[in-house]
């Protein structure tokens, strides 16, 4: 079995190491599809910023004759190939970037700018002298090890497209949703379900309430493949409702149930209503008529949350709010509960109290 050594190096290193022609792509080893643009340019914005990235596999061969190694890559071909590109400013950062990069090539970066690219440290597994056996062996078992990935970063990890980006950075632009009310907790976030959640905000903004789960969230990405065309109207949507949920309802979410991402992606759905309105959607005849007088008593509003969030909170009641306890309790995601919801939250909004 190979020898295998963890080292760090820098991305100098590994350019220096390019230009030498010491370090190889192995098309052998190439197990993903070519990087679009927008994931070489978040790459790159990763390293700027100096968060971390998976380690890269390199198989290390001595040439005893001309005492030199020579380095070739068999896991992260891809990132690799990203870096040099940029060192050789073969692309410009576009708005998968941060603002403060965005337009820039590696040439136009500041020194400062440079020097942090340049030093950002790689963690590095040399496989010194291995066989394509012993490569394939370690792959095989690090895959052993390896959590199957979810419905989410599946979408994450084979969609490449304007919207699954969209998606991204409006989850963690809304952080605030997660980190204070706990809507997704961070261990569902460590499986990406705030996108998930995020992505059905962006459904409801652009088709109303309908039918959920993941197979249809998935569905959604699947829908916006060859392009984003309302991706403004989206977003417009969504940060105005969410600025007004979070500015007035704080402390009806504080440690409650209706923030909890069933409830609360109702409690958008109907603010949203209230503030612009929403497509119909598959509510059919449940689905509730825009009313001007709906947000135009906040106290009430906060008072008719509470109640909710209390009925949630205890056993069946009796009155006009059990169908609305009973569909809560069912599968929240099936268009039978939602349809039945959707209209108690939007009602929870008008000067009356429930």
């Amino acid at each position: 079995m190979a020898t295998t050594i963890l080292e760090q190096y820098r991305i100098s290193d590994l350019l220096e190491w390019y230009d030498q022609k010491q370090l190889l792509p192995n098309p052998e080893f190439q197990r993903r599809s070519v990087w679009s643009r927008d994931a070489k340019v978040y790459l790159i914005d990763t390293v700027l910023k100096r968060l971390p990235m998976p380690k890269i596999y390199i198989r290390t061969k001595v040439d005893l004759n001309t005492r030199k190694s020579y380095r070739e890559i068999v896991d992260g071909q891809q990132r690799l190939r990203a870096i040099i590109d940029f060192a050789s400013d073969r692309f410009a950062l576009t708005k998968r970037a941060s603002e403060d990069f965005r337009g820039l090539k590696y040439s136009t970066l500041t020194e400062e700018q440079q020097e942090i690219f340049l030093t950002y440290p790689l963690a590095v597994d040399q496989l010194i002298n291995a066989t394509d056996s012993d490569v394939l062996e370690i792959f095989a078992r690090l895959n052993s090890y390896t959590v199957s990935l979810n419905a989410a970063e599946l979408r994450h990890a084979t969609y490449d497209t304007d919207f699954k980006w969209a998606v991204h950075e409006a989850s963690s632009k809304w952080g605030l949703l997660w980190e204070r009310y706990q809507v997704v907790t961070t261990k569902q976030r460590l499986r990406m379900l705030d996108d998930s959640l995020m992505a059905e905000f962006f459904g409801i903004a652009l088709r109303g309430v309908t039918d959920g789960g993941q197979p249809k969230i998935t569905k959604l990405y699947d829908s916006y493949k060859s392009g984003f065309a309302e991706q403004d109207l989206a977003e417009t949507t969504i940060d105005q409702t969410l600025t007004f949920i979070t500015d007035n309802f704080n402390d009806v979410l504080s440690d409650s149930t209706i923030a909890s991402a069933p409830h609360f992606l109702m409690l958008f759905a109907a603010v949203a209503h209230a503030l612009v309105g929403i497509p119909n959607g598959e509510m059919g005849e449940r689905m509730p008529q825009r009313n001007q007088n709906a947000l135009t008593d906040l106290a009430i509003a906060r008072q008719n949350l509470s109640t909710l969030n209390t009925v949630l909170e205890g056993d069946e009641p009796d009155g006009a709010l059990k169908e609305f306890w009973n569909a809560s309790s069912a599968t929240t995601h099936r268009i039978a509960s939602r349809r039945v919801r959707f209209p108690v939250f939007y009602r929870a909004l008008l000067p009356d109290l429930l």
